[in-house]
Formats: structure tokens, C-alpha cells, sequence
């Protein structure tokens, strides 16, 4: 995962419930991937390529992915991590 500290301000509608300015990358990983896989739109998906490898994605999902997110979303990022052209880190 790449340095950065915070994620963008533009994100601050996925993550209503929590206080959005002390969310750090590093510290809160797994909760900002599962929810930005969960609820984020297309400008989240750049981001994420970015800022997580494939194997991240990988993980979440094999280990609470089909508790933590929706049905929808599980199948989707599934077929989306086998897509290795797409990340920008492996």
C-alpha cells in the first residue's frame, strides 16, 4: 500500500457513520476497502487501484467479504480481482 495517510475528502459521503477526518489509510485499511468496495462508485474504483494491490482485495474477500459486503458488490469485485491489467500494483 502506498504512503498515503488519508483518503480523499471527496469520499467523506461513503463513510456517514464514522468521524471522517480521523480515518487514517494506513491504521483503518480493511474498513476503508471494505467500504468503498461496498458502496463506492466509479470515482472510487482509480483510487483504489492505486492505493491497494490486488492481493488486498483478494484477502478481503476470502475472509469476510461475503459478510461484509453485498451480494452485488462481492461478485463484482471478485471478477474485478482477477483482472491484473487493471491494478496498478500487483
Amino acid at each position: 500500500m502506498k504512503q498515503t495517510l488519508r483518503i480523499p475528502k471527496k469520499f467523506n459521503k461513503y463513510f456517514w457513520d464514522v468521524d471522517f477526518d480521523k480515518l487514517v489509510l494506513k491504521k483503518h485499511r480493511n474498513f476503508i476497502l471494505e467500504r468503498l468496495l461496498n458502496y463506492g462508485a466509479f470515482d472510487t474504483f482509480s483510487w483504489i487501484f492505486s492505493n491497494f494491490s490486488m492481493d488486498d482485495v483478494k484477502s478481503l474477500l476470502k475472509n469476510n467479504g461475503k459478510h461484509s459486503l453485498s451480494r452485488n458488490s462481492y461478485l463484482f469485485w471478485g471478477e474485478i480481482s482477477k483482472e491484473k491489467k487493471m491494478w496498478k500494483r500487483n
